[in-house]
């Protein structure tokens, strides 16, 4: 476990995704009526098919290998079967319900994506709701406190992660007036070592430094947007969400060889393994459903007036 790369890659990803979906809301979707309904089919078609594989096999590996005697909270302190009204969270990834046990153990970032998914449309109509959310964001902040010791609630709840959609939102407001900033080499090697920064200063990650990741994601997130990507690009995109989902699963499999201990041995074989399992999932789920995908009707910004479909 690589503390700061762990903590800043999540919120890196928050930022990218605050503004990948206010990118498409304002020139592929529209928001209209149809263009949000046309958004929220797809995110559900992206979401939930492959996510619930991963739930399925989540609860048959934590009943496996308990069987046999392997306690595979410790490799996710979350990685549990839940009881009764707790499998709220887990079956509908809503923030909304409170989480105590999850069978893909890292689907807390999922359920603060989806609860973001209901925001979206606003914060991409309206710049100012985006400056409103992360306003609110910074006052839950303040409410905690930026130390070590607030880290897991900062970092896993609705309210005070906002702040990384919002400014990815707000990132896709104000390109236009940062494309001076584009340096796609540079923002990358400083975005890498400032995720090093917990080998000197190991409180960092866990305080200020989660909010100086964010302000660097956008860096490296504004700096992409001028990149061209290749079909290995394309090929990364589709594994990484099963990827996420399954890793952690596939991983307690090789406690039967290892048990608790992570040596690097347990990190090749787990990668490899959640690999080849997220490629298997993009092969028989993800690219089959593509096809049932709503094609979009493009919107012109500057007339208002809509274009043909095509393919999002």
């Amino acid at each position: 476990m690589l503390p700061g790369y762990a903590a800043f890659a999540v919120f890196g990803f928050f930022v990218l995704s605050g503004y990948l979906m206010t990118f498409v809301m304002l020139h592929k979707y529209g928001n209209t009526a149809r263009g949000i309904r046309d958004f929220a089919f797809n995110r559900v078609l992206r979401i939930y098919p492959s996510y619930y594989v991963a739930l399925v096999l989540g609860v048959l590996t934590i009943r496996f290998l308990g069987s046999r005697g392997i306690d595979v909270t410790q490799l996710n302190s979350e990685f549990q079967v839940p009881v009764g009204r707790r499998w709220l969270n887990p079956l509908t990834l809503l923030p909304i319900f409170g989480r105590d046990g999850l069978p893909v153990a890292v689907s807390q970032a999922l359920s603060i994506e989806i609860g973001v998914y209901f925001l979206i449309p606003l914060f991409a109509r309206w710049r100012l709701v985006a400056w409103l959310g992360a306003l609110v964001s910074l006052v839950a902040i303040a409410r905690f406190g930026i130390s070590s010791s607030t880290f897991a609630v900062r970092y896993s709840e609705f309210l005070p992660s906002l702040i990384a959609f919002a400014t990815g939102s707000l990132l896709c407001h104000y390109r236009e007036n940062f494309l001076g900033l584009v340096m796609p080499t540079a923002s990358v090697v400083v975005w890498l070592i400032h995720g090093g920064s917990w080998l000197w200063l190991d409180s960092w990650p866990w305080s200020y430094g989660l909010y100086v990741s964010i302000i660097l994601s956008a860096w490296v997130t504004l700096s992409l947007t001028a990149y061209k990507s290749t079909p290995l690009d394309t090929l990364l995109g589709d594994l990484s969400y099963p990827m996420y989902l399954v890793h952690t699963i596939v991983g307690a499999y090789f406690m039967l060889v290892w048990g608790s201990g992570r040596p690097f041995a347990f990190f090749a074989a787990s990668f490899a393994g959640a690999l080849a399992v997220s490629y298997v999932m993009t092969v028989l789920i993800e690219r089959r459903l593509r096809p049932l995908k709503r094609k979009p009707v493009v919107h012109d910004e500057e007339t208002g007036l809509a274009s043909q479909p095509r393919v999002a």
